[in-house]
């Protein structure tokens, strides 16, 4: 790791120099030795500060939003789980390709502080970026089974509806509504979120179950289809709310019932759900109801 260390901050610093971009997004390290956390750079003098080591969780991907409405050029380092988020926001039109430079990174998983290794990177599909202009290091194949993903989604689904109900109850009601899931969410790439939206009052700012409840089961089918499973709205939850579960329930029926799919992998390919074949099993030609 202090090898790519190094090698990140002479790109940087660079890529800086030449003007070839006007900010890098990466890491640097917090107020802890196990603690990486993001960092934007504009003076290659400041170069010195990027890191890459087991800590460098954050996926930097949903940063590109605002960024790339101040500069003409970014350099950004992304992981594969973040490179899929990138796609994601260029297939929903939030940034300029032609904007960003990314350097890949393969990734091997991140250590969590508090345990031996991140779930989300013990289901990781894709240590090596699907997109980059530059790859640092020799690409990884990952050896997981796509379906181990899904093991915990199956207890659940074996469990009764009220041991369901008692479950997502539980989950639900430590939710304390700071927004940090969507916000981190490369999926979740609205202008303005439908939340936040006073005109409409779609919903209280009470924190209660059933509103609780509402927000996380919008927010789920809002991103049906587009979400790329890099686990961050789980990471991030203060509450450590098991956020991706119910994402990854929603993946399952979406490749169960529509094939194979996964978000993220290119920027055009469109979801599921915003597509139509004379193939797909419902038949929309015949009349099941209403009016």
């Amino acid at each position: 790791m202090e090898i790519m260390t190094e090698k990140i901050r002479k790109i940087a610093k660079e890529a800086l120099s030449s003007n070839k971009v006007q900010m890098v997004i990466g890491w640097e390290k917090g107020d802890f030795s196990f603690e990486s956390i993001p960092v934007f750079i504009t003076d290659a003098e400041q170069a010195d500060k990027l890191v890459l080591d087991a800590y460098c969780i954050n996926n930097l991907s949903k940063y590109l939003m605002e960024q790339t409405q101040k500069y003409e050029k970014i350099g950004i380092f992304l992981k594969g789980c973040d490179s899929l988020g990138l796609n994601q926001l260029l297939k929903d039109h939030r940034i300029d390709r032609e904007k960003v430079y990314v350097w890949g990174v393969p990734c091997n998983g991140m250590v969590d502080s508090k345990n031996n290794k991140y779930t989300k990177c013990e289901t990781c599909l894709h240590p090596t970026p699907v997109v980059y202009d530059e790859l640092l290091g020799e690409e990884i194949t990952s050896e997981i089974d796509p379906e181990e993903r899904f093991r915990e989604v199956r207890i659940l689904e074996n469990m009764t509806a009220d041991e369901r109900y008692e479950f997502w109850s539980n989950e639900l009601s430590r939710c304390i509504r700071c927004n940090a899931c969507r916000n981190i969410c490369p999926a979740c790439s609205c202008v303005k979120c439908v939340f936040d939206n006073d005109d409409i009052n779609v919903l209280g700012k009470a924190n209660i179950a059933p509103e609780n409840g509402f927000f996380h089961l919008t927010r789920a089918y809002h991103v049906a289809g587009n979400c790329v499973d890099c686990g961050e709205c789980a990471r991030i939850c203060p509450a450590h709310i098991r956020l991706d579960l119910l994402n990854r329930k929603i993946i399952k029926d979406i490749n169960e019932t529509y094939g194979a799919w996964e978000a993220g992998l290119d920027s055009e390919t469109p979801a599921p759900l915003v597509s139509y074949t004379l193939e797909d099993k419902d038949n929309f030609a015949v009349k099941k109801g209403g009016k």
